[in-house]
């Protein structure tokens, strides 16, 4: 233990290293220097945030919710149950269907969300499926990106996705 007394090091109560500094104490005595910090654990705190930027506005902050989409395949494999759907409805590529299935969204901040419920793709339309899936495969965990290229994966088109409109979010 070190008792420190203004510039004096006291090693065990019987050797001072006056004037010294704590690292020479290190040096001469090994790395079994133990100092308090000064912060004991009763000073600590943990808090929980329960707090959003994203929403209805009703703390300060615009960001409604656009849309939540989410997808169950069941068995299948996502991806090519995907281009399945999309080469029975007759489009070559993802990027040819985009232009019809696409709906109308600017960027969106999106937000991982296990509490949607997805919809199973055995009950929907195809072109629903097909409209979803282009979401998704324009989507990231956290930005919607209509310019961006359609790209499915596993991943994403499994993901549960929120999405919320921030063109009101600086104004």
């Amino acid at each position: 233990m070190i008792a420190i007394h203004s510039e004096s090091y006291a090693i065990g109560g019987r050797i001072e290293l006056a004037g010294a500094p704590p690292w020479e104490a290190a040096r001469r005595f090994g790395p079994t220097l133990e100092c308090n910090s000064g912060a004991p654990m009763s000073r600590s705190r943990e808090l929980t945030l329960q707090a959003s930027i994203l929403g209805d506005g009703a703390n300060h902050v615009s960001c409604p919710l656009v849309r939540s989409i989410a997808l169950d395949f069941g068995d299948a494999d996502p991806v090519p149950y995907v281009r399945g759907v999309m080469e029975a409805l007759g489009y070559a590529s993802p990027e040819a269907a985009r232009v019809r299935h696409l709906p109308v969204l600017q960027r969106c901040v999106c937000s991982v969300s296990k509490e949607i419920s997805p919809d199973r793709v055995d009950t929907l339309a195809p072109e629903a499926v097909l409209e979803r899936a282009l979401v998704l495969g324009l989507s990231t965990r956290s930005i919607f990106d209509p310019s961006r290229p359609v790209i499915w994966t596993r991943a994403s088109l499994l993901r549960r996705l929120n999405l919320y409109e921030v063109e009101e979010f600086y104004a």
